[in-house]
């Protein structure tokens, strides 16, 4: 299928610069032509076994992280989604927060693997994504699990890169049959590197990012006297 060699392909792009590695110095890593490893990333020919894992030893991955190939399938809650059973395919979230140092949102997508075990599933989690059509221009990847409950759904994950950064979110799972969700991200931040915590917007679809939007993300007088009354920072439905 010449979806999976794209797919490898854009995988081996985004791990070589996530490592910050020219095309140059990382066809001398696994031997091969700079002409070469151009084809394998823009999917242009098929790489053999061998040349994977000489790849994935490289690039300090697992090869499972290169071919984790599944096509994606629309997929809700409306549609007989459970803790512990999914339609086969991948499924993907849009994520947005507000980032108040950059004065702007940040948009994320998580990837949902179709296949899990005891309710668990493994993720993909695309940080900063400059444009939903291209998930791999992200300037952050992490791997991880989702795990969705009655009331909640979480989601954990590490960057490869750093393994010091991890990232922890819990959505409120919506009752009204809407593709939205609201919750809370926890992680590390960088410039200042801080533990941080932002609320967050979790849809099946993407939406539409405005000033409404901002304002539902961004702390509002009312989370700090919340935050003052109770000692701790608190995400209700009402986002």
């Amino acid at each position: 299928m010449k979806e999976v060699s794209i797919h490898v392909g854009k995988r081996i792009r985004l791990y070589r610069k996530l490592k910050k590695l020219t095309i140059e110095v990382f066809a001398e890593m696994i031997h091969k032509s700079k002409a070469t490893v151009s084809k394998y990333e823009n999917g242009e020919i098929s790489i053999d076994i061998e040349t994977l894992f000489s790849i994935a030893d490289a690039l300090n991955i697992s090869i499972n992280q290169l071919v984790d190939y599944e096509e994606v399938v629309p997929c809700s809650d409306s549609e007989g989604e459970t803790a512990g059973r999914r339609k086969s395919g991948k499924m993907r979230y849009y994520l947005y927060f507000y980032d108040g140092r950059r004065g702007r949102i940040i948009k994320n997508m998580i990837e949902v693997q179709g296949i899990g075990e005891n309710g668990i599933y493994k993720s993909n989690f695309y940080g900063d994504i400059e444009d939903y059509s291209n998930c791999y221009n992200c300037k952050f990847l992490y791997h991880g699990t989702m795990r969705k409950f009655d009331a909640f759904t979480n989601f954990n994950f590490e960057n490869l890169n750093n393994k010091v950064e991890q990232v922890f979110m819990y959505a409120i799972n919506s009752f009204t049959h809407n593709s939205s969700m609201v919750g809370m991200l926890s992680g590390l931040s960088t410039q200042p590197i801080l533990p941080v915590s932002f609320k967050f917007l979790l849809s099946l679809e993407i939406v539409e990012e405005n000033e409404d939007m901002k304002q539902q993300l961004v702390i509002t007088r009312e989370d700090i006297k919340q935050i003052k009354k109770m000692n701790m920072f608190v995400i209700n439905q009402s986002l």
